[in-house]
């Protein structure tokens, strides 16, 4: 069984002409023959909220680390956000709030995935798409995140198998997932999955920083996040 996972962050027009930092986060990692991945976006109205998305991502990845094959996602939530909490030292939780997607998918194929707050977080297991982050209620800018207090009712979690080529797991940022139409979801997953699969992790990136570069979106100003990991052989 083979995989191959790309990702890419880029800094949003609007953060660049203020000469700002990043909000946006990522972390893509092989282990154990299978792969680990999170995006975190900090929320914007936040002072530190870059702080928070680097620790968010560098906390999931350092915890799916230490899980065997068959830990259970959702009864380790709790433990991201403590160590978060720790992570982030003397800044303030408030300050530092970020949303978080992230995904473990073992050398076996299987996969387990989590979501607090926006951004979107999409799987295709056993050849069936699904969007496994709901349509969003609320105005645009209330999402949950990272913050003070744990709230597991807050969290999506969803599990399954990568069983065949074509199968995989896509994170993303607002940044992407809220230029994206809803009922056009599966076909951007292929699209994906037909360029990236012919592509490396390095020439992936690459590809995924020129699409950035290029938005078709105009007034794109937000931070875009974007990582995947595809089954490409039996």
């Amino acid at each position: 069984m083979r995989f191959i996972a790309c990702g890419a962050s880029v800094v949003g027009p609007r953060h660049l002409d203020l000469y700002e930092s990043n909000q946006d986060a990522m972390v893509l990692s092989g282990y154990k023959g299978g792969w680990i991945a999170a995006v975190a976006d900090g929320l914007g109205s936040r002072t530190r909220s870059e702080v928070g998305s680097r620790c968010a991502c560098r906390v999931a990845r350092r915890i799916l680390r230490t899980k065997s094959d068959a830990f259970d996602l959702s009864a380790i939530l709790s433990s991201i956000h403590e160590q978060w909490l720790d992570a982030i030292g003397a800044v303030t939780a408030k300050d530092a709030a970020t949303t978080l997607l992230c995904a473990r998918v073992t050398e076996q194929g299987d996969v387990q995935v989590a979501q607090l707050g926006d951004g979107l977080l999409l799987v295709r297991c056993g050849g069936e798409f699904s969007r496994i982050t709901p349509e969003r209620t609320g105005y645009g800018n209330q999402t949950w995140a990272l913050e003070s207090e744990y709230h597991q009712a807050q969290w999506i979690t969803a599990s399954g198998k990568l069983s065949l080529p074509g199968d995989g797991v896509v994170l993303m940022s607002d940044g992407v997932a809220d230029d994206l139409e809803p009922d056009q979801l599966a076909e951007f997953f292929d699209a994906l999955y037909k360029d990236l699969s012919k592509r490396n992790r390095r020439r992936g990136r690459r590809w995924i920083q020129s699409e950035f570069a290029d938005w078709a979106t105009p007034m794109h100003s937000d931070d875009k996040t974007l990582v995947t990991i595809f089954r490409i052989s039996k």
